[in-house]
């Protein structure tokens, strides 16, 4: 209860100050899951983020998960880039730099998808902790795509505001890109747990919310929504799970979400649930662009 919203209101109204509750203010993941459920329509999320916008102004240290001053004023190299499809791509480490590639590829290829050097990886870490990013910054990101007339982008946490810097563009997540396919849909079956990646998920409910039950009802697949079709997040991507992710509660969400279930693999959006999965499951975990 003290980590909720209703907790940290009830908590200002008596007087306490925003130092007082910055554990709480803190543990907010920014996942969305609390906005689609608010009875009265209250933008959360961003109320979340404008106390800790607030806090940060107050502090005198920031917690040990915020970005590295260093990586705050990343400069990419201006690329244009002319495909109608543009991919970005975010963090494909190792040998996930495959997913990468298969992601391209079923996308339709080079020569319809253009990968952007630039995944704005610093942005959306100074957006989740808060921090201001120069109007510098954001230009350099969104000038080379300009020109596609759509964005997949796997972080989730971009979609909002890439639809707000560039209006009129398509901004989707890398699974509802390649579910599109009925080559993908095909290889999915009841035994089959897909985990929806949230934070994309919950920027655009009201729509995204039929293309999942679609999903479910014509492969019979299981998926992390709970009753009320919220995302039930692992918290994976979040800045605190890359810094401990035990620590960030992952595992213990991941273990929530499988518990009662009987699959034969785990099919994720986000590749930052690969590791959670794997720990606290025995089943195969692998990316939507595996699917075969």
């Amino acid at each position: 209860m003290p980590h909720t919203r209703k907790a940290r209101a009830r908590a200002l109204h008596g007087g306490a100050a925003l130092e007082d509750i910055a554990e709480s203010i803190d543990s907010c993941l920014l996942c969305g899951s609390c906005e689609p459920v608010c009875p009265e329509g209250i933008g959360i999320a961003a109320m979340n983020m404008e106390q800790r916008h607030k806090l940060n102004k107050l502090r005198t240290n920031y917690p040990s998960w915020y970005p590295e001053p260093s990586g705050m004023n990343t400069r990419i190299k201006d690329n244009v880039l002319h495909n109608s499809i543009i991919l970005i791509a975010g963090e494909y480490p190792g040998a996930d730099l495959k997913a990468r590639s298969a992601v391209i590829e079923l996308l339709g290829g080079d020569k319809k998808v253009s990968l952007a050097v630039d995944d704005g990886r610093d942005i959306g870490g100074l957006l989740e902790a808060c921090l201001p990013v120069s109007q510098d910054r954001i230009d350099d990101f969104i000038r080379p795509l300009r020109h596609a007339d759509t964005l997949v982008v796997s972080e989730g946490l971009l979609h909002g505001p890439l639809r707000k810097w560039l209006p009129g563009k398509k901004v989707i997540g890398t699974g509802e890109a390649l579910l599109s396919s009925a080559y993908i849909r095909k290889a999915l079956g009841p035994e089959d747990l897909y985990i929806i990646e949230c934070r994309g998920y919950h920027s655009d409910y009201e729509r995204l919310v039929k293309f999942y039950d679609r999903l479910r009802k014509e492969t019979g697949c299981q998926t992390n929504l709970d009753l009320q079709r919220i995302a039930i997040p692992t918290g994976a991507s979040s800045l605190q799970a890359k810094k401990d992710l035990e620590a960030a509660g992952c595992l213990e969400q991941a273990g929530w979400i499988i518990r009662g279930r009987s699959m034969r693999r785990i099919v994720i959006e986000d590749l930052a649930d690969r590791e959670v999965f794997q720990r606290v499951t025995g089943v195969p975990v692998i990316h939507v662009s595996q699917l075969r």
